[in-house]
Formats: structure tokens, C-alpha cells, sequence
């Protein structure tokens, strides 16, 4: 029984946690792609003092940032945690996560950030883009702590009333997977070039929606595969080497026919080397994440 509790526990976080990264994933690109071009980010980068602390938008950190995002929303899974009972409990839970977001992570940071009082102290940023970096952060937080505590509400509430659907929870436990697969074609991205030595032109990439969008595309794709794969790998319908050279092959393929539709065609062997990684992440998050049934006999 101890066992089976520690089990419901951390399919409980997990659960959680995928709602974290999905919603703060979706809204800190749409909010970043929405204010870099109202506020024209690239200009602004490229201003005296603003240059020499921030990197210019077109290069390879800013374009894989977003990238890396379900790894630090995995972080604000793990801090709010604890606080997630008292945040659902709450009338207005909502509004008591995002003061949290506004006090401690944007107003009251212990380092001297942007936007932040220590920021406006201590660093040497002119105080106008202090204030021009909080429309951005501000709704960017907003809505995350909106959403989330609508979504986690809802299924506490439909919990109490019914047991939730599978498919759902499905849904749910492949999108996150599929975050993390995400961040495959960062690393893939960096060490393919690497080791091809081939030229990405990363300031077109880097502004460029259509490249953006390529990442989406292949999110979607992964998420769909994901949720009929798994039922084939814990029917033991499918083995663990044929579950990887399916996502590779896949992963594979949408970027290459997305640039070859939409952008200039990549070398088959870039794209393979970058297919690698998602495709690895997806099956070792198969292996841990997905329980097989007991074969017969």
C-alpha cells in the first residue's frame, strides 16, 4: 500500500509537472515572438550598453533558447509543487501564483536582473529598458499562472466527481515527452554543424518564422506518434530498437520535407545527425516513462 501511494504520488507530480512545461513552453514563444516584434528586439540589442549585455537576437543562444525552455519549466514544477495544494485551494489561486512570479522572480530577484529593483540599482541598463522588458514578462506570467490553475483545477474537480479519461492523461504524458524530444534538435542542431562543419546561417533562422515553425511541426508530429507508439511498446506490440529507428526516421523526415517545401533543402546528413537526438530522448523516455505488460507464459 506504501508502495502504491509513492507510486500515485509521482504520477501525481508528473502529471503536474507536463502541465507546467507545456503551458509555460507555449506562452513564453508566443509571448517572445509577439513583444520582439512590436518592441523590434533586434534594434534594441544592438544599442549602446544593451549590446554588451545582451547577445544579439540573431545568434545561435537566442534561437535555441526557446528550445530549452521544458527544462526550466520542469524547475518551476519542482518549486511549485509543495505550494500546489495551497494555490488550488485558494478563490483566486491564480492571482496568488502570479504575485509569487511578479514579487520574487521579476521585482524582487536577488540578482541584479533586468526589471528588477536590484537590476535598476546596480547594473547600468538605462532605466527605459527596464520597463520595456515588463510588458513581456508580466503577461508572459500572467497567463501562465491563469492557465495553469485552470487546467490543475479542473482535473482536481473532475477528479473529485469521476475518474478521468485515459486518453487525456495520455495525451498529456506524450506532449511532455515530446517537449523534452524538443530540446533534441537543440543539441542536435549545435553538434551536428559541429561535427559536418557545414554553414547554418543562424540570423535568418534565428528571425525567420518559418524555421520557428519547423520545431512546432515537428513537436506536433512527435506528440501524435508518441501516443500511438507507447500503446504498441506497452502492448510489447513493437521492441525498444524498432520504437528509436521509428522516431529517428521520423524525425528525420518532417524537418527535412518542412525545408525542402518551405526553406532551403539541409544535407540529408545534417539532418539525419539531428533526427538522432529527439528520436534517443522519445525512447529512453518510452523505456522509464511507459510500463509494459507482463508477457503471457
Amino acid at each position: 500500500m506504501e508502495h502504491s501511494g509513492e507510486e500515485n504520488r509521482i504520477k501525481a507530480f508528473l502529471a503536474f509537472a507536463g502541465k507546467v512545461i507545456v503551458v509555460h513552453t507555449v506562452t513564453y514563444f508566443l509571448f517572445g515572438m509577439i513583444m520582439s516584434k512590436v518592441f523590434d528586439y533586434g534594434e534594441i540589442f544592438q544599442q549602446e550598453i544593451i549590446r554588451d549585455f545582451m547577445r544579439p537576437i540573431d545568434s545561435t543562444s537566442v534561437f535555441l533558447g526557446p528550445l530549452l525552455q521544458p527544462v526550466r519549466a520542469f524547475l518551476f514544477a519542482l518549486g511549485l509543487w509543495p505550494l500546489r495544494k495551497t494555490i488550488l485551494e485558494h478563490r483566486r489561486g491564480w492571482l496568488t501564483l502570479w504575485v509569487i512570479f511578479v514579487i520574487f522572480g521579476i521585482l524582487g530577484t536577488p540578482a541584479a536582473a533586468p526589471s528588477s529593483l536590484e537590476g535598476v540599482i546596480y547594473s547600468k541598463l538605462p532605466l527605459w529598458y527596464h520597463l520595456l522588458g515588463l510588458p513581456e514578462i508580466l503577461l508572459q506570467t500572467l497567463t501562465f499562472s491563469i492557465v495553469l490553475v485552470w487546467w490543475e483545477k479542473r482535473r482536481f474537480q473532475i477528479g473529485q466527481s469521476r475518474q478521468a479519461s485515459a486518453l487525456p492523461a495520455e495525451i498529456l504524458k506524450a506532449v511532455m515527452l515530446g517537449c523534452f524530444a524538443y530540446m533534441g534538435y537543440a543539441v542536435g542542431s549545435i553538434l551536428s554543424a559541429i561535427l559536418a562543419r557545414v554553414n547554418i546561417d543562424m540570423e535568418s533562422a534565428a528571425a525567420d518564422w518559418k524555421t520557428q515553425i519547423m520545431f512546432v511541426i515537428a513537436l506536433i508530429f512527435n506528440v501524435i506518434f508518441i501516443i500511438l507508439v507507447s500503446r504498441w511498446w506497452m502492448n510489447r506490440k513493437i521492441g525498444l530498437w524498432q520504437v528509436f529507428l521509428l522516431f529517428w526516421f521520423i524525425d528525420t523526415v518532417v524537418p527535412l520535407t518542412y525545408q525542402l517545401i518551405f526553406l532551403s533543402p539541409m544535407p540529408i546528413s545534417l539532418a539525419v545527425l539531428i533526427g538522432f537526438f529527439p528520436a534517443l530522448v522519445i525512447t529512453l523516455g518510452m523505456k522509464i516513462g511507459y510500463k509494459r505488460e507482463t508477457s503471457a507464459g
